[in-house]
């Protein structure tokens, strides 16, 4: 007999208001690089915006979220530099991809914000 198994979907979003709010130098350079002749209008039409996308758009800026599998329900992330620093793994681990790369790229966004500020100093 076919066991039938529920299967819930769940999309992990950013939270964009935070990230604007927080980190307004590296939105900034997101809005400016990912959308650059419209910008983002509202804050509310990123909320189906694919976060794989943000892998290409810190690279660029030098920065690389590796994301590590310890086991199915295991998983982390560590942040490497273009100047050879390594930051990770994260404090605490997450049961799915998604919700890790959401907190790998919360920090991102932190660490881009830094490092734009640092420059303009």
């Amino acid at each position: 007999m076919d066991k039938i198994k529920n299967i819930f979907y769940f999309r992990v979003m950013l939270d964009w208001y935070t990230i604007k709010y927080l980190y307004p130098s590296a939105f900034s350079r997101f809005s400016e690089v990912m959308f650059p002749n419209i910008g983002v209008e509202s804050v509310s039409t990123l909320e189906l915006y694919d976060i794989k996308k943000l892998y290409h758009f810190f690279d660029k800026e030098g920065i690389f979220l590796i994301i590590e599998m310890y086991s199915k329900s295991n998983w982390d992330y560590c942040i490497s530099l273009s100047n050879g620093f390594s930051f990770g793994p994260s404090k605490e681990t997450k049961r799915t991809r998604e919700e890790i790369e959401s907190d790998g790229f919360i920090e991102c966004f932190r660490f881009l914000d830094k490092k734009i500020s640092e420059v303009v100093v």
